[in-house]
């Protein structure tokens, strides 16, 4: 009994056994072995896991003029424009040959066609390269609150600080004091502006002059 060479697409829901198979199908499976060269000892060989089963197939879609047509079921363009409709759909195919170990889902990597003058049949050459199928399990977080006891969200807005005015300062030397920089005296200016300005333009002192006991806003 002849091997049978199966394509099937979305859980075979689709598919069509190859009418002529090719004469020899190689299959290639690789490690993914990684050589590096150790100073002391030279080149070595780290073995990794397996790599991806790749396979091409090379044959023929005959045509209503071969003799070898009564083992096809449809025109050979049917079947390429199939195999591109799979390859674009983004999807796996299967790949089943019988006596033979090989059930793979795998991609359509390349699809390649001709023709020859005065003949109907399609030639062409499949390349396949297996699919692995992720099953990354979902993990539900469930999102706890815990009370701290209190009806209200607590206020965690900073109160701004205070600063009382004492006999010899100035607004340079509580910069200094306050940030580490007397430079940023103008912070304290205009945070505390109007409070400022309406007493300095009644005494038409400079806009920058303070005064004991006065309370200033620190942002």
């Amino acid at each position: 009994m002849a091997r049978t060479i199966e394509i099937t697409f979305n859980n075979r829901a689709e598919g069509f056994v190859l009418p002529i198979n090719p004469k020899t199908f190689e299959l290639t499976e690789q490690n993914l072995n990684q050589k590096i060269t150790l100073l002391n000892i030279g080149e070595i060989n780290l073995i990794g896991n397996r790599g991806l089963v790749t396979c091409t197939l090379s044959s023929f879609f005959p045509s209503s003029k071969s003799p070898h047509y009564k083992r096809a079921n449809r025109e050979p363009m049917d079947y390429i424009n199939t195999l591109k409709k799979w390859k674009n759909s983004k999807k796996p195919v299967r790949l089943i040959i019988s006596d033979s170990d090989v059930n793979l889902a795998m991609a359509i990597e390349k699809i390649s066609h001709s023709m020859n003058e005065g003949d109907g049949d399609v030639y062409y050459t499949l390349e396949l390269s297996e699919y692995r199928f992720l099953n990354v399990p979902s993990v539900k977080v469930e999102a706890s609150v815990q009370s701290n006891g209190l009806k209200e969200r607590p206020n965690t807005k900073v109160a701004p600080k205070k600063y009382v005015v004492k006999k010899g300062d100035s607004l340079w030397e509580i910069a200094q004091k306050v940030y580490g920089d007397g430079a940023k005296y103008t912070t304290i200016y205009n945070a505390n502006k109007e409070l400022m300005d309406t007493r300095n333009q009644k005494g038409k002192a400079s806009k920058y002059t303070i005064y004991s006991g006065q309370e200033l806003t620190l942002p």
